[in-house]
């Protein structure tokens, strides 16, 4: 079984696609994790992980209702599968990159 949930806040503006197929498609990215401060804490008593970026892919009609009602800053939950591509970058080395599938999402 692939599946997670994330809940996040886009954190850069999203890209929309129409493919060569006709197809819709949404890339853009949550970031989950991490505080901006951690004022609300004593110092040394609670961990805060990582601001960690997940880049994500929409496919139709979810494409087409996210890339109209969400924009940077917004908070979502996602569901989805989680994907492993590979891209081949300029110095010709091979680069493996996760991408989560969006299957469902909520607006928060």
């Amino acid at each position: 079984m692939n599946q997670l949930t994330l809940i996040g806040q886009v954190r850069k503006p999203m890209t929309y696609h129409c493919t060569e197929g006709g197809r819709d498609m949404l890339r853009f990215a949550v970031a989950t994790g991490g505080t901006e401060t951690a004022s609300n804490s004593k110092a040394g008593t609670t961990y805060y992980p990582a601001l960690t970026e997940h880049h994500c892919i929409a496919w139709g009609p979810a494409a087409l209702d996210l890339h109209a009602h969400l924009g940077k800053g917004d908070r979502l939950m996602i569901n989805g599968e989680l994907h492993y591509r590979t891209h081949r970058n300029r110095k010709g080395d091979l680069q493996r990159f996760a991408e989560i599938y969006v299957r469902g999402y909520t607006y928060l």
